[in-house]
Order: structure tokens, then C-alpha cells, then sequence
């Protein structure tokens, strides 16, 4: 099976040009996106085996994503893709597990030897524009040597060959993204009743709910936790499982939620069950409502139901209370 790979980038030159260089002539399947919000949610529809990103982007940044990449699926190689390698200290790499430090510009041959070295670490892949007998160690910046890159600029090379190099040198000159503010950026939620205006939530708070959900997330029988809002858009989301579509699932339980809300004001209820249980063979399905939000959880058929209802509805409690700015 071909190896996938994820160019994350804000500048849509750089998105062309990087994935041009390791999908000619190449095994690997690329796709590229040019935000690290993008990245996830492509990532929760078809996993990748490299993520290939820029540090300073509008919205979250590219160290943050990387957390996120690897919470999902630890084994995700990654290649960090900057104009300011400074901005990346060893320490954080390490503990980010960031496999390899590329500054920009750098030269296609280096680029698609780095890709070849992190997704076939047995034999180098042969490509006719390869030359013969470049040693790994020129290829990219291991982690070990970055106190060297980070002590001292990383300078372009003095001659460029190939088309690649020259247009990424005159990248350079190109404005840069500034650097990040800490300020909200907001979400607007789906109203869940007429003539409600719905519900907007800061990154800060979308974060606060993720790792509210981290203890539920982390039990051993549970197989994902989904947060999404009433119409089924994911904020956030833990899961075990790498091929699960995670913006399916929830798409799905708010439709089966909304169906079974309708229902029971057809029966006359005011207030509709905030917690349905879908008990299957293999997995069993908790969804709950809160205002404008629905947290779904997947759990396997030796979970006891009456411990995962009590962990859901401590789970919708604190979730409710970070919504409402508790």
C-alpha cells in the first residue's frame, strides 16, 4: 500500500511546489492543506503516515497540530518545514517527537531524500534525479544536530539547480506570516432549537473540552469520544481507531439524535432524553445532548453500560460548564 503524506502549509505556493516535488516520479500518495485545522479534520477522515508542516500558520500553529497528530496516532512521522528554525528549540522537538528539521528553501533531491529515509528507513527509493552517493546525514537535520541549527542560521545553498530551489529562494522574499496572537478565534454552533442563535466557543475552550474528555477517552474500553455541535461539525475528538471517520460518526448520532428529539415531542415530551444508548455486538454507542453540543462515545461489549453512563454524564457536566464560561 502507498504511503501517505500531508503537506500542511499556508502559503499556497509552497503547498504547490513541495507537493509537485515528492508526488513526481514517487510511491507515496500526497494530498496537502493549507491550515492545521484542515490537517485534522483530513487526517480523522484518511490517517497519513507523514505529516509534512509549517510552524507559524494563522489559527493553530504547527507545533500544536503536531501534539494533536500524535495523540491521535503516535507513529505519524513528522518533518518540520520553516523559514526560522529557531522557532523550533531541541527541547521541544523532543518533546514533541519531531523527526526531522527542514529549513527553508532546501533543494528537491534533499527533500525527497528526507520523505524516502523517514517512510522506507530499509533501502532508499530510487528516483532518476537522485545523484548517487549522497550520505543521509546531508540529507536533512536530525534532531541531535539542532543545537547546531539553532545556534546559527541555516543559510540556503550557494547555487541552486532545479526549478524547486530558484522558486523557493524567491519565496523568501515573499511576506511571512506574523506571529500568532493568543486572541480567540470563534465558532459558531448550530442552533438546536428555533430561534436560537446558536453558541460560539474560542479555541481556548475547544481545548478545555478535549482534555475534559482525555479521562473518558483514555479507559480501555472506550474506542472514541466524539464532541461535535448539534448538526454533527466535530470540534474535537479521541480515538483508538486510525481508519474511524470521525466527522461521519458524528454527522450520523446528531442525525439520529435530532430524528429521536422530534419523536418524542411528537409524543408530547418537553424535554427529550439527553442520553440514548445504542447497545451493538462489537461496540456499543452512548450519545448525549448538552444545549447545542453531542458527545458520542464507542465502547466495547465488556464495558459495564451503567459506568459508562455515570463517566458520560460526569464528562457532559464539565464539558457544559467550560461552555458556559464556568
Amino acid at each position: 500500500m502507498s504511503k501517505r503524506i500531508l503537506i500542511v502549509d499556508d502559503d499556497p505556493d509552497i503547498r504547490r511546489i513541495v507537493t509537485l516535488a515528492l508526488s513526481d516520479d514517487s510511491p507515496y500518495l500526497v494530498n496537502a492543506v493549507s491550515s492545521a485545522e484542515a490537517a485534522l479534520l483530513h487526517i480523522a477522515r484518511q490517517p497519513v503516515d507523514l505529516l509534512f508542516t509549517d510552524i507559524q500558520m494563522p489559527g493553530m500553529n504547527g507545533l500544536d497540530l503536531v501534539r494533536r497528530v500524535h495523540e491521535l496516532d503516535p507513529n505519524t512521522a513528522v518533518i518540520v518545514f520553516t523559514i526560522s528554525p529557531e522557532d523550533l528549540t531541541p527541547d521541544r522537538a523532543a518533546e514533541l517527537n519531531v523527526d526531522c528539521l527542514l529549513a527553508k528553501p532546501v533543494e528537491t533531491d534533499r527533500l525527497r531524500s528526507t520523505v524516502d529515509m523517514l517512510l522506507n528507513p530499509t533501502r532508499q527509493l530510487p528516483r532518476p534525479s537522485q545523484r548517487a552517493g549522497r550520505l543521509v546525514e546531508d540529507v536533512a537535520v536530525p534532531i541531535s544536530a539542532m543545537p547546531e541549527v539553532m545556534a546559527r542560521p541555516v543559510a540556503p545553498p550557494s547555487v541552486t539547480t532545479g526549478p524547486l530551489s530558484q522558486r523557493l529562494s524567491a519565496l523568501r522574499a515573499k511576506k511571512q506570516t506574523g506571529t500568532l496572537s493568543d486572541g480567540p478565534v470563534a465558532m459558531r454552533l448550530t442552533p438546536n432549537r428555533t430561534g436560537s442563535s446558536g453558541h460560539s466557543y474560542s479555541d481556548a475552550q475547544i481545548e478545555q473540552m478535549r482534555l475534559a474528555l482525555k479521562d473518558l477517552a483514555m479507559e480501555p474500553d472506550v474506542a472514541c469520544a466524539v464532541l461535535s455541535d448539534i448538526s454533527g461539525m466535530v470540534l474535537t475528538h479521541w480515538s483508538r481507531e486510525r481508519d474511524i471517520n470521525v466527522a461521519v460518526v458524528a454527522a450520523l448520532a446528531a442525525g439520529n439524535t435530532l430524528a429521536m428529539a422530534e419523536i418524542s415531542r411528537n409524543l408530547g415530551q418537553r424535554q427529550p432524553g439527553r442520553l440514548v444508548i445504542h447497545e451493538g455486538q462489537d461496540l456499543s454507542i452512548m450519545m448525549a445532548t448538552m444545549d447545542d453540543l453531542l458527545l458520542l462515545i464507542a465502547i466495547g461489549p465488556q464495558a459495564s453500560l451503567g459506568w459508562a453512563r455515570i463517566a458520560v454524564m460526569r464528562a457532559c457536566e464539565d464539558v457544559q460548564l467550560i461552555a458556559r464560561g464556568g
